[in-house]
């Protein structure tokens, strides 16, 4: 702000702090000075005439105010205009002047001088300097004749605001941005409405008005169109429908004659095998649900054994019960080709498609002897020649423990030396020594066993004796006409 005291003062004005009247001007000292010489009465009248002449106007005391600071000062200018140009004050374009410039000076006047402030004015894009002596942002409009609509767009120093905080704003302003509402029709699947709007574009303003747009309503012109004054914008509106697809229900709109244009509206896409419920084809309807079902097929590969099978031989150079493997087994590998069919990642079914042998199976080859060598035994009884020996587990049993039934499975009558076998093993008629029983004629049976080879030592009820071991049982000659050579496992 401008220092006024010190320019006040310099145009012979009187301020509060030195209050003085105007000095007198010096050269009749000077002429005193030259009149020295004369008479003392001459000199005297000279004086008193130049006194006379030279006696100061009328000074008036008045305030000077400017920009609300006061400055007291004596003047003996005529008019308000008289007194500026003393005090060396100038007036600027928008400045305010009270009273007005031709007004006359009279004592204790208060001169109020408001100076314009520099404002920036921006209409409708258009920006501009403007003088004024407001610093309300209503005010400040009104000097400029800018009007105000209910729609329009304010800003002041850059904050949103509304018309009616305008003329309550708070503190002095430098910046206003005022963008004037265009009128827009708007034509919304049938139905006519007007909007006043500043946004920019046709998107900004519909979103501005509260319209909803979902992705598959049509808008013409497009959403980046600049908004202009009577512009028509004509939105083709959807049809409200859900899809579920992918794990995910859409509740979205859609655009079409047809399921197949809301899928595509939608960006929901059939590919290879899918398939929609109701299909592409059906007609569209509003609210209608449309399920996609997802669909996929592959082929596995599934692989299956194929066991080896043991295959035995007959070898007359190996001694009888003896064995060996001649040739290892292996797995053979069955390979399966099933078209496996999936909805929705469900398996729906598979199909076997075809089927092949990967690797053929390898038999095993096991050599078992037949070479009977006939061998002695030494018994208490004696030697005994036999053929075979057999490690068995070997049981005892009395009538008593039938029940009294004392007639063996071939009508012989059961008593020591009579033994009960698995005659597909030991053939009936067959006899056997079992060391601490003696000789046994194979002559009984019984029901299966879980042990494959047994003997069940027969005794009468007087002299039985409890067996339940494993023990060698020979057999012996002669060798029967028929025997298996092949032992079971």
């Amino acid at each position: 702000m401008v220092e006024y005291a010190p320019m006040l003062e310099r145009s012979g004005l009187i301020l509060p702090d030195s209050p003085r009247r105007r000095s007198p001007p010096r050269w009749p000292v000077v002429l005193l000075a030259v009149g020295a010489g004369l008479t003392s009465c001459v000199l005297a009248c000279v004086l008193l005439l130049t006194l006379t002449l030279l006696r100061p106007l009328t000074v008036l005391p008045v305030t000077v105010m400017l920009d609300g600071v006061s400055y007291p000062v004596e003047t003996s200018a005529a008019t308000v205009r008289d007194l500026l140009t003393e005090v060396g004050v100038s007036l600027n374009s928008g400045d305010s002047l009270s009273p007005e410039p031709e007004a006359a000076i009279t004592a204790n006047l208060v001169v109020q001088i408001i100076r314009a402030r520099i404002v920036t004015l921006v209409v409708d894009g258009v920006e501009q300097s403007f003088q004024t002596r407001f610093d309300n942002p209503l005010d400040i409009l009104k000097s400029a004749n800018i009007t105000l609509g209910d729609a329009d767009h304010v800003l002041v120093d850059g904050t949103r605001v509304n018309r009616m905080d305008l003329l309550v704003w708070p503190v002095p302003v430098t910046r206003i941005e005022v963008d004037h509402a265009l009128t827009v029709a708007l034509e919304d699947s049938g139905a006519s409405s007007v909007l006043l709007t500043t946004a920019p574009t046709v998107g900004e303003a519909l979103y501005e008005a509260g319209v909803i747009l979902f992705l598959a309503d049509t808008v013409d012109p497009g959403l980046d169109t600049v908004i202009s004054d009577g512009l028509v914008i004509r939105i083709q509106r959807s049809q409200p429908i859900s899809v579920v697809a992918d794990g995910v229900t859409l509740e979205t709109r859609a655009q079409g004659a047809t399921v197949a244009d809301a899928l595509a509206s939608a960006g929901v896409a059939l590919m290879g095998l899918d398939y929609s419920i109701p299909d592409e084809n059906s007609p569209l309807q509003p609210g209608m649900s449309v399920r996609v079902i997802r669909v996929s097929e592959q082929v596995e590969q599934e692989q299956t054994v194929i066991p080896f099978e043991t295959v035995y031989q007959a070898d007359a150079s190996m001694d009888l019960d003896t064995k060996r493997v001649t040739q290892e087994g292996q797995n053979g590998i069955m390979q399966i080709n099933i078209r496996v069919r999936r909805e929705n990642g469900s398996e729906i079914s598979r199909t076997q498609e075809s089927s092949g042998v990967a690797r053929e199976p390898i038999n095993r080859v096991l050599n078992y002897g037949t070479n009977i060598v006939i061998r002695i035994i030494d018994t208490p009884e004696g030697p005994k020649e036999y053929w075979r020996v057999l490690r068995m587990y070997t049981t005892s049993y009395h009538p008593a423990a039938l029940g009294g039934d004392n007639i063996t499975a071939t009508g012989r009558v059961l008593t020591k030396g009579i033994v009960g076998i698995d005659p597909k093993i030991i053939p009936y008629g067959s006899q056997v020594y079992v060391p601490g029983y003696g000789v046994g004629l194979a002559a009984d049976t019984g029901g299966p066993r879980k042990f494959k080879l047994w003997i069940d030592l027969g005794y009468d009820d007087e002299n039985w004796v409890s067996w339940s071991k494993y023990t060698d049982v020979y057999l012996l000659t002669p060798i029967p006409a028929s025997f298996p050579y092949m032992l079971p496992e």
